[in-house]
């Protein structure tokens, strides 16, 4: 049997996912990553309509990622990933995208839970209702699923969800909250893509249709954070870490 980081996906970046100075944009590196472990888990039918035979759904609750080269222009990539570890309710999985000659362009972790899609709950139960494979425990980088901070924000931006946020399970889809973030960047932040070095995002709370959310910002040393607050709810959305070249 083929161990499950032997399977190779091959993908494209696409003219959209590039800015203006040809550089990948902060959420494509996540719809990049999104798109192995997709394919993946319809591979080794780990996906949704597996799933949904329990009425569980995976929902995604942190990715990160590390830049080794900075991508420019529409490139193949070659990506393979593997489920690294779980632990509690998180189910860590591992991706790296390599160029065509082989090289690493960027790599990281993406924490996953199974939910209730009816109670909208995270299912705890040490037995699952379907087969998930011994985890191979090999990481690329060091991440976690939860993070704290304790700066002090400054609120730039309102907004309201709309009907086209929303995907299957009802809830803006985790690829809008980047999306949301690079919105907010100013002009000298988008001149600094090239030098980006990590991306970690966190999704901690749904935004529903019609949700008024706000989208706030901080700096921290050589990092770049923005957090996305539901107002109509009074909690915390999701928060965005961009970490640059420099000194802590």
């Amino acid at each position: 049997m083929q161990a499950e980081k032997d399977y190779k996906y091959e993908l494209e970046v696409e003219v959209a996912d590039l800015n203006e100075d040809n550089l990948l944009k902060p959420y494509a590196y996540q719809r990049l990553f999104g798109q192995v472990a997709e394919q993946h888990l319809n591979r080794i039918e780990m996906n949704v309509e597996t799933t949904m035979q329990s009425n569980l759904a995976w929902v995604l609750v942190a990715i990160s990622i590390e830049i080794v080269k900075p991508v420019n222009g529409c490139m193949k990539l070659v990506a393979n990933t593997w489920h690294s570890e779980k632990r509690g309710p998180f189910f860590r999985r591992e991706v790296v995208f390599k160029d065509t000659n082989g090289e690493i362009v960027f790599h990281g972790s993406g924490f996953s839970v199974l939910i209730d899609v009816e109670k909208r709950t995270i299912y705890h139960k040490k037995e699952l209702p379907f087969f998930i494979s011994e985890p191979i425990r090999e990481f690329t980088i060091e991440a976690s699923p939860t993070n704290k901070t304790t700066v002090e924000y400054a609120k730039v931006d309102e907004r309201q969800v709309y009907n086209s946020y929303i995907d299957c399970l009802g809830h803006v889809n985790n690829c809008r909250y980047g999306e949301f973030a690079y919105d907010v960047f100013t002009d000298e932040e988008r001149m600094k893509l090239g030098s980006l070095k990590r991306l970690d995002i966190y999704f901690l709370s749904e935004l529903r249709i019609r949700d008024i959310f706000s989208l706030h910002k901080a700096y921290q040393a050589n990092c770049l954070l923005i957090r996305g607050y539901n107002e109509t709810k009074a909690d915390k959305a999701f928060e965005v870490i961009l970490s640059f070249p420099g000194k802590n």
